[in-house]
């Protein structure tokens, strides 16, 4: 694993920025393999990303047609719901970019639970991704080419919270948690560690001076804070970046 952090001093180049590294990575994919496939964040920080990312000049430089999007979890809502991470990146992103329908791939929150929703987004990435082949030759995890990720004030990433059932999964790539001491206060459906750290590049975007302390423990790799943050744990088997503001 390499560790990098950027410090900016605004939202909008810490987007522009990663709107950079997306196209990087894109195009850097259809090098190796015939599609690029990239799990989403929600959250609020993102957004700017997701609307940069359908205009120029970072629009043209995205091979859409070759491009698979999932998520990295999801809050057990419906998926016009404005707590959806789905619904914000839709209307922040998919709906004005020439994605395939069928390349969106969305946790399925209609389902009867979320521990059904889970199951049934475990066999779309298993379906998916080893069509794609792109699993890793170690232990046929999922790899994608780029995760995003956002981190909370108590440094939960995805929706992997503090003291969690969940972070001890190791056998599921999807779980769902329980409701979470935060807003919304509903349950959400995550992928898990296993899944995380096999991402080839893992990009987190982090704003808010509240967090800085958080990260920065992240960064020195304490092991406090590996204990304490769920977010600490994420060390991907390929790169792992933070952009701060």
């Amino acid at each position: 694993m390499t560790t990098n952090a950027q410090q900016f001093q605004t939202l909008q180049a810490l987007s522009t920025a990663a709107a950079e590294l997306f196209c990087r990575v894109a195009q850097q994919s259809l090098k190796e393999h015939a599609h690029f496939t990239v799990a989403l964040s929600g959250g609020s920080t993102p957004r700017l990303l997701y609307e940069y990312l359908c205009q120029e000049p970072y629009l043209s430089r995205i091979p859409w047609s070759k491009t698979h999007i999932f998520w990295g979890d999801e809050r057990y809502v419906p998926s016009d719901h404005p707590d959806s991470n789905f619904a914000m990146a839709s209307q922040a992103l998919i709906q004005h970019v020439p994605l395939p329908v069928e390349h969106i791939h969305r946790i399925p929150t209609e389902l009867a639970s979320p521990e059904q929703t889970a199951e049934v987004y475990e066999t779309t990435l298993r379906k998916c991704l080893s069509v794609f082949d792109h699993r890793s030759q170690q232990n046929n995890l999922p790899v994608f080419d780029l995760i995003l990720l956002g981190m909370g004030p108590d440094g939960h990433t995805a929706s992997l919270f503090p003291e969690s059932p969940v972070l001890e999964e190791h056998t599921r790539w999807v779980a769902a948690t329980p409701v979470p001491n935060l807003n919304p206060p509903v349950r959400r459906i995550t992928l898990t560690y296993p899944v995380l750290n096999a991402g080839k590049t893992v990009l987190f975007l982090v704003s808010g001076k509240q967090k800085q302390a958080i990260v920065q423990q992240i960064l020195n790799h304490s092991q406090e804070a590996r204990q304490q943050y769920p977010a600490a744990r994420i060390n991907p088997s390929g790169n792992l970046l933070w952009m701060l503001v």
